[in-house]
Protein backbone atom coordinates (compact mmCIF):
# COMPACT_ATOMS: atom_id res chain seq x y z
CA UNK A 1 0.00 0.00 0.00
CA UNK A 2 3.05 2.28 0.23
CA UNK A 3 3.24 2.56 -3.58
CA UNK A 4 -0.45 3.44 -3.70
CA UNK A 5 -0.07 6.19 -1.09
CA UNK A 6 3.01 7.61 -2.84
CA UNK A 7 1.28 7.64 -6.23
CA UNK A 8 -1.78 9.40 -4.80
CA UNK A 9 0.41 12.02 -3.09
CA UNK A 10 2.13 12.78 -6.43
CA UNK A 11 -1.11 14.26 -7.75
CA UNK A 12 -1.90 17.90 -6.92
CA UNK A 13 -5.54 17.06 -6.21
CA UNK A 14 -6.49 17.15 -2.53
CA UNK A 15 -9.38 14.71 -3.07
CA UNK A 16 -7.70 11.32 -3.40
CA UNK A 17 -10.91 9.66 -4.59
CA UNK A 18 -10.76 11.65 -7.84
CA UNK A 19 -7.31 10.31 -8.79
CA UNK A 20 -7.69 6.76 -7.44
CA UNK A 21 -8.83 5.19 -10.73
CA UNK A 22 -5.93 6.76 -12.65
CA UNK A 23 -3.43 5.71 -10.00
CA UNK A 24 -4.74 2.13 -9.94
CA UNK A 25 -4.54 1.93 -13.74
CA UNK A 26 -0.92 3.03 -13.57
CA UNK A 27 0.00 0.59 -10.79
CA UNK A 28 -1.63 -2.33 -12.57
CA UNK A 29 0.35 -1.55 -15.74
CA UNK A 30 3.63 -1.00 -13.88
CA UNK A 31 6.23 -3.73 -14.51
CA UNK A 32 7.30 -5.54 -11.35
CA UNK A 33 10.56 -7.39 -10.48
CA UNK A 34 9.67 -10.15 -12.93
CA UNK A 35 9.56 -7.71 -15.87
CA UNK A 36 5.80 -8.05 -16.32
CA UNK A 37 2.86 -6.20 -14.85
CA UNK A 38 -0.02 -7.79 -12.90
CA UNK A 39 -2.31 -6.94 -15.83
CA UNK A 40 -0.09 -8.84 -18.28
CA UNK A 41 -0.29 -11.94 -16.08
CA UNK A 42 -4.05 -11.67 -15.78
CA UNK A 43 -5.09 -10.66 -19.31
CA UNK A 44 -2.03 -11.47 -21.41
CA UNK A 45 -1.66 -7.82 -22.47
CA UNK A 46 -1.44 -4.38 -20.90
CA UNK A 47 -4.53 -2.29 -20.29
CA UNK A 48 -5.12 0.60 -22.62
CA UNK A 49 -4.12 3.92 -21.18
CA UNK A 50 -6.83 6.58 -21.77
CA UNK A 51 -4.80 8.22 -24.59
CA UNK A 52 -4.47 4.86 -26.36
CA UNK A 53 -8.21 4.17 -26.52
CA UNK A 54 -8.67 6.25 -29.68
CA UNK A 55 -5.61 4.78 -31.44
CA UNK A 56 -6.06 1.87 -33.89
CA UNK A 57 -5.45 -1.61 -32.52
CA UNK A 58 -2.24 -3.35 -33.64
CA UNK A 59 -3.23 -6.87 -32.58
CA UNK A 60 -5.33 -9.46 -34.41
CA UNK A 61 -8.90 -8.39 -35.05
CA UNK A 62 -10.29 -11.94 -34.96
CA UNK A 63 -10.88 -13.09 -31.36
CA UNK A 64 -10.21 -16.73 -32.27
CA UNK A 65 -6.74 -15.86 -33.57
CA UNK A 66 -6.02 -13.90 -30.39
CA UNK A 67 -7.20 -16.79 -28.18
CA UNK A 68 -5.02 -19.26 -30.09
CA UNK A 69 -1.97 -17.00 -29.86
CA UNK A 70 -2.63 -16.41 -26.17
CA UNK A 71 -2.92 -20.15 -25.44
CA UNK A 72 0.28 -20.81 -27.38
CA UNK A 73 2.08 -18.13 -25.40
CA UNK A 74 0.74 -19.38 -22.04
CA UNK A 75 1.95 -22.94 -22.80
CA UNK A 76 5.48 -21.56 -23.07
CA UNK A 77 5.34 -19.53 -19.84
CA UNK A 78 7.63 -20.88 -17.13
CA UNK A 79 7.67 -19.86 -13.47
CA UNK A 80 10.07 -17.07 -12.58
CA UNK A 81 11.91 -17.26 -9.31
CA UNK A 82 11.45 -14.05 -7.40
CA UNK A 83 14.09 -13.94 -4.69
CA UNK A 84 13.57 -12.46 -1.28
CA UNK A 85 14.86 -8.91 -1.13
CA UNK A 86 16.06 -9.25 2.43
CA UNK A 87 15.80 -11.81 5.12
CA UNK A 88 14.90 -10.33 8.47
CA UNK A 89 16.32 -12.41 11.28
CA UNK A 90 14.64 -12.37 14.65
CA UNK A 91 16.64 -11.44 17.74
CA UNK A 92 17.47 -14.63 19.61
CA UNK A 93 18.85 -14.68 23.14
CA UNK A 94 22.02 -16.71 23.65
CA UNK A 95 21.12 -18.35 26.97
CA UNK A 96 18.05 -20.29 25.81
CA UNK A 97 19.76 -23.65 26.45
CA UNK A 98 20.26 -22.95 30.15
CA UNK A 99 16.68 -21.93 30.99
CA UNK A 100 14.14 -24.37 32.41
CA UNK A 101 11.03 -22.27 31.66
CA UNK A 102 9.95 -20.05 28.75
CA UNK A 103 7.23 -17.54 27.97
CA UNK A 104 5.27 -18.21 24.77
CA UNK A 105 4.26 -15.32 22.50
CA UNK A 106 0.48 -14.88 22.64
CA UNK A 107 -1.51 -14.74 19.40
CA UNK A 108 -1.90 -11.16 18.15
CA UNK A 109 -5.15 -9.48 19.06
CA UNK A 110 -6.43 -5.94 18.77
CA UNK A 111 -6.74 -5.52 22.52
CA UNK A 112 -4.12 -3.03 23.67
CA UNK A 113 -3.93 -4.21 27.29
CA UNK A 114 -3.49 -7.91 26.54
CA UNK A 115 -0.24 -9.54 27.68
CA UNK A 116 2.13 -10.26 24.77
CA UNK A 117 3.44 -13.52 26.33
CA UNK A 118 1.75 -16.38 28.19
CA UNK A 119 3.34 -18.78 30.61
CA UNK A 120 5.81 -19.67 32.00
CA UNK A 121 6.00 -23.09 30.34
CA UNK A 122 8.43 -25.90 31.18
CA UNK A 123 11.12 -26.68 28.59
CA UNK A 124 11.14 -30.39 27.72
CA UNK A 125 13.99 -30.48 25.18
CA UNK A 126 15.64 -28.63 22.34
CA UNK A 127 14.64 -30.30 19.05
CA UNK A 128 17.15 -28.46 16.86
CA UNK A 129 18.81 -25.06 16.48
CA UNK A 130 15.50 -23.26 15.79
CA UNK A 131 12.87 -25.35 17.64
CA UNK A 132 12.26 -26.17 21.31
CA UNK A 133 9.72 -28.54 22.77
CA UNK A 134 7.84 -26.98 25.68
CA UNK A 135 4.89 -28.10 27.77
CA UNK A 136 1.75 -26.12 26.88
CA UNK A 137 -1.52 -27.07 28.64
CA UNK A 138 0.07 -30.32 29.94
CA UNK A 139 1.04 -31.39 26.40
CA UNK A 140 4.39 -31.24 24.59
CA UNK A 141 4.43 -28.66 21.81
CA UNK A 142 7.21 -27.83 19.31
CA UNK A 143 7.69 -24.06 19.18
CA UNK A 144 10.06 -21.93 17.10
CA UNK A 145 12.56 -20.04 19.27
CA UNK A 146 11.41 -16.83 17.60
CA UNK A 147 8.12 -17.18 19.51
CA UNK A 148 9.52 -17.72 22.99
CA UNK A 149 11.60 -15.82 25.53
CA UNK A 150 13.23 -16.92 28.77
CA UNK A 151 11.18 -16.75 31.95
Amino acid sequence: HRCLKTAIMCHANSQWTRVLSTVMLGLRNNAMDTGSSPTEYLYGTTLRIPGEIVLPEDGPSDPEIFIEQFRKHMRNVRPVSVGQRYKKRAFILEDLDTRSHMFLRAPMTNKSLKRPYIGPHKVLKRVNERVMEIEVNSRPSSISIENIKPA
